[in-house]
C-alpha cells in the first residue's frame, strides 16, 4: 500500500499560506536560488554594460539600480534578466533565473580590450527577498545601519558579523528588499531575520505573490522565446537610447504597438488552478492563450497568468479549457501595496 501523503501535503500548503499571509500583511522571507551575483569592474564598466542591454546604464549613480535585459541580437527575445547596481567602484549584476552564467557568456561575447572585467560571485553568495509591510521595521531591527528606503536604492551594511548589501526592490508586489548574503552566513541571517519576526517563505507563495502582482520572471514569462513588450516590462527598457544587441526589434515593435500577444490575467471558473503550459481556446478560435503560472489566490481565487493572442485581450473575454471557463483580466490583480 502505498504511503500516505496527505500530511505531508498538508503542511506544505499550510507553510504557503502562513507565508503568503505574512508578504501580504507582515513580512516573510524567501530565498531566491535563481538569483546570482555577477562583480563587474574597470573604468568603461557603464558604457559597456549599457552598450549591450536594454536600459540606460551611463550615468547610473552610486547607490542606485536598475533593471535591463539581454536580448537575442536578430530577434529581440530575452536571454537574460537582471538589477544593475553600482557602488562607484563596481557594477553588480543580481542574474535573474539562473541567467548569470549567459550573462557571463555575452558580457566575454563582446570584449575587444576594454577596461573591464567580469567575475561571477555565485559561489559567495546568496540573495534572500524579505517581503511585506513590515519587512522594513523588521530589517531595521537587525541591520547595524538603517537600510535604504528609497524604492531602487542599495547599500552595504552589517546583520551580525556579516557584511551584507540591502537592495531596495519590490518584484513580488508588497514593499521589500533583496539581501545579498555571504553564503557561510546564510543562515545566520535567516534565523535573525524570523526571530526578529519574518515568517519563512515557500516558492509556492512567491509564484502566487507574483501572479497576482502581474509580474513577469525570467524562466518562466520570458526567456529566448519571448520579446519583452509582450509582457509588462516597461522598468527594464529605455526607448530612447542608442543602439544594443535586439534594439531595431525593440523599437520597430514599440512604434508599431502590436505584439502578436499580452501576458494577460486569467480568473479561472472552479477552485483549481490550470497547469503551466495549458492551452485555452476561444468560441471562435482554438489556441488562443497559453498559461504560465497559475495558483488558487485566497482572496480572488483560481487565476492566472498566460500570453494571450492580441485578438482576445480584451478584460472580460471568455476562453475555454477543458469544459471550464476562465476570463481574461488586466494584470496586475491586485496592486502593489504598501510601497514606500
Amino acid at each position: 500500500m502505498p504511503a500516505d501523503t496527505t500530511p505531508d501535503i498538508s503542511r506544505a500548503a499550510t507553510a504557503e499560506a502562513a507565508a503568503y499571509r505574512a508578504a501580504r500583511e507582515s513580512a516573510a522571507l524567501f530565498a531566491r536560488p535563481g538569483s546570482s551575483l555577477v562583480e563587474v569592474t574597470g573604468s568603461e564598466r557603464l558604457e559597456y554594460i549599457h552598450n549591450l542591454c536594454t536600459n540606460k546604464i551611463v550615468g547610473l549613480e552610486p547607490g542606485h539600480a536598475v533593471r535591463a535585459f539581454l536580448l537575442v541580437p536578430t530577434k529581440g527575445r530575452v536571454l537574460a534578466d537582471f538589477i544593475a547596481c553600482e557602488t562607484g567602484e563596481a557594477t553588480w549584476l543580481e542574474c535573474k533565473g539562473g541567467s548569470a552564467a549567459t550573462v557571463l557568456q555575452l558580457l566575454g561575447k563582446y570584449y575587444f580590450g576594454q577596461d573591464v572585467a567580469f567575475t561571477d560571485r555565485g559561489d559567495g553568495w546568496r540573495v534572500l527577498a524579505l517581503v511585506g509591510p513590515e519587512a522594513g521595521r523588521i530589517l531595521t531591527g537587525v541591520v547595524r545601519e538603517v537600510p535604504p528606503a528609497e524604492e531602487r536604492t542599495h547599500e552595504e551594511t552589517r546583520l551580525g558579523d556579516a557584511a551584507i548589501h540591502a537592495l531596495k526592490w519590490s518584484d513580488a508586489g508588497p514593499p521589500g528588499w533583496h539581501l545579498w548574503v555571504p553564503a557561510d552566513a546564510v543562515d545566520a541571517a535567516r534565523q535573525a531575520l524570523v526571530e526578529a519576526g519574518a515568517t519563512p517563505g515557500t516558492e509556492e507563495a512567491w509564484t502566487l505573490l507574483q501572479i497576482e502582482s502581474g509580474v513577469a520572471a525570467y524562466g518562466r514569462e520570458l526567456g529566448d522565446d519571448v520579446i519583452p513588450l509582450e509582457a509588462p516590462t516597461e522598468d527594464a527598457i529605455d526607448h530612447a537610447k542608442g543602439c544594443y544587441p535586439g534594439q531595431e526589434v525593440i523599437a520597430r515593435l514599440h512604434v508599431r504597438g502590436r505584439p502578436a500577444r499580452h501576458l494577460m490575467g486569467l480568473r479561472i471558473e472552479g477552485e483549481e488552478p490550470l497547469d503551466a503550459g495549458t492551452t485555452l481556446d476561444a468560441a471562435d478560435k482554438a489556441g488562443v492563450a497559453v498559461v504560465t503560472a497559475s495558483a488558487v489566490s485566497p482572496d480572488l481565487g483560481a487565476i492566472a497568468l498566460a500570453y494571450v493572442h492580441r485578438d482576445y485581450c480584451e478584460p472580460g473575454t471568455r476562453l475555454i479549457v477543458d469544459g471550464r471557463s476562465a476570463e481574461v483580466a488586466e494584470l496586475p490583480f491586485l496592486p502593489p501595496a504598501g510601497r514606500e
